[in-house]
């Protein structure tokens, strides 16, 4: 067993290696594209263009959770199982992504005019008309590209899916550029999108039919227990990842029907920043999915209880310095990444991090809640997360402006989070305490640390331009990173080889530094 174990171990962090660095492609390329767009497009077109994109992004999710049922439904496909339902599967996902195109271009066509004077579009009606109907097509092929993506997903082609999306993301940034240095608008950006949309679904069409036709999806009749399948995990991964995009989306809609698309646009820049550096961790939650999957048919609950507690343990010790630092340095994060200040972007990372941040850390137990076929498990919390969100933002609009939207949208993730948690442990009969023990030490050393580091801003490195920014942001950060680390240390939260990690980094730090400042000398 061992020789196996050792395979799969390190299949799972070649997998996680390679998808987290076609991640760090997708977030360069937004890190560089976003600042161009903003100040081509100035701040109220950028902003018809936020709410646009958020518009269609909500109808996108409508996917009746085909995207984790088909990667499911791969990935526990053993040679005995008889390939021709998962490929009815696998065809309905196909399907359903043009009929949900078709639906959706009926309802953008009836109710634009609503949309228009909802949305505060004024002038800019027309062109964003016809920049809605490129996005739509966007849509489109995104969802034929859902059962390709899950073949590929569920075997763990991981090193094609990389490759695939850094290549669309490479080509997607350079169109967008050039596009809009030519004078394009609203339109010709949504092409753009449209055009990568439609180039990454071929790619991963030809790389899953060439390497698993087996597995082509297949029109055909749905038998009863495919149904049930869609019906029985498929619809509650639906609603949860509806709700949840609500969730997120909804923010941009209510700002800009409140006070236009420009201070939507600004408070979005915010969140769009933030969702870039929320990429690694939860890219690396979505491949953990299918190898979980595979291993907990081996190993049984024993290996999943393992599982949670240590994927849970490296989330909070590495989530909650992150979002600590990001508050305490969103300011000079805006500034770097835009030139200028956008005191409503650095106002919304500053709020919306350490909801965010909670909200990553339950991804573990999303994750298991999903390899025992318990996705409805989340289906309470995500509700609840939009209920308190959706209570909470007339009132807390009316009394701090603009910025009670993200102040409702994070209280609603930390509550209705923190009410996941406990009712997946109590559903899965694991104990509670383990939970808090494992949460509470990294969260406290991180609220402490960030106190610390905000109370000596005044004694910080800082300046103006990109220089000074990015001076500030890298001594607040890793100011909080070692204190974080100290607190846990002194505390006794670290075991024995996780410490001595610790010191090797940073004996070998010390040293390179030493040996940099004696090069130096000489």
């Amino acid at each position: 067993m061992a020789e196996p174990t050792v395979r799969a171990g390190a299949r799972l962090t070649r997998n996680t290696l390679t998808m987290l660095a076609a991640r760090v492609v997708v977030a360069s390329t937004g890190v560089v594209t976003l600042p161009i767009v903003y100040e081509r497009l100035g701040a109220v077109e950028f902003g018809v263009w936020v709410l646009l994109s958020g518009l269609l992004a909500m109808a996108a999710v409508l996917d009746l959770g085909l995207g984790s049922t088909l990667v499911r439904e791969v990935a526990g496909a053993g040679p005995e199982r008889d390939p021709v339902s998962v490929r009815r599967l696998l065809g309905l996902g196909l399907g359903w992504g043009v009929v949900l195109g078709l639906l959706l271009l009926v309802v953008l066509a009836s109710g634009w005019p609503w949309i228009s004077h909802l949305l505060r579009l004024g002038e800019l009606s027309r062109d964003a008309w016809h920049a809605a109907l490129w996005l739509l097509v966007g849509v489109v092929a995104g969802g034929v590209e859902t059962p390709w993506r899950a073949i590929l997903e569920g075997v763990q082609r991981y090193g094609v899916l990389a490759a695939v999306t850094s290549i669309t993301a490479v080509f997607g940034a350079a169109l967008t550029v050039v596009t809009l240095r030519l004078g394009g608008g609203l339109a010709a950006l949504a092409a753009c999108t449209a055009g990568t949309g439609i180039l990454r679904t071929a790619m991963l069409a030809v790389a899953a039919e060439r390497g698993h036709r087996h597995l082509a999806p297949r029109i055909g009749r749905l038998t009863n227990q495919d149904l049930r399948r869609v019906t029985g995990y498929g619809l509650r991964v639906q609603l949860t990842s509806a709700t949840g995009a609500v969730n997120v989306e909804l923010d941009k809609l209510i700002l800009g029907a409140a006070f236009g698309p420009a201070v939507a646009g600004s408070a979005d820049l915010g969140v769009r920043l933030l969702n870039l550096l929320r990429l690694p961790p939860a890219f690396a939650l979505q491949v953990l999915f299918p190898e979980a999957v595979r291993r907990t048919a081996i190993g049984g609950r024993d290996w999943l209880d393992r599982f949670y507690l240590t994927t849970l343990r490296y989330l909070a010790v590495l989530l909650a310095p992150a979002a600590a630092a990001l508050v305490v340095g969103a300011e000079p994060l805006v500034r770097l990444w835009l030139g200028h200040p956008v005191d409503w972007a650095a106002a919304t990372i500053a709020i919306l991090a350490p909801a965010y941040a909670l909200n990553l850390v339950a991804g573990a137990a999303t994750v298991t809640a999903r390899v025992q076929g318990r996705p409805g498990l989340e289906t309470r919390y995500v509700l609840l997360s939009v209920a308190i969100n959706l209570a909470l933002t007339v009132p807390l609009l009316v009394l701090v402006g603009p910025l009670g939207v993200p102040l409702a949208t994070s209280l609603g993730v930390v509550l209705a989070t923190g009410y996941f948690l406990a009712h997946f442990h109590r559903a899965t009969g694991r104990p509670i305490g383990v939970l808090l023990r494992t949460l509470w030490p990294p969260a406290a050393a991180a609220t402490l640390a960030a106190l610390v580091t905000a109370a000596s801003t005044e004694l910080l490195p800082d300046g103006p331009g990109r220089l000074g920014a990015a001076a500030a942001g890298s001594v607040r950060a890793a100011l909080v990173f070692a204190l974080t680390a100290a607190l846990l240390l002194l505390c006794g939260y670290l075991r024995a080889d996780e410490r001595s990690r610790l010191r090797a980094l940073a004996t070998k730090t010390r040293r390179v530094a030493v040996s940099s400042v004696a090069g130096g000398d000489r």
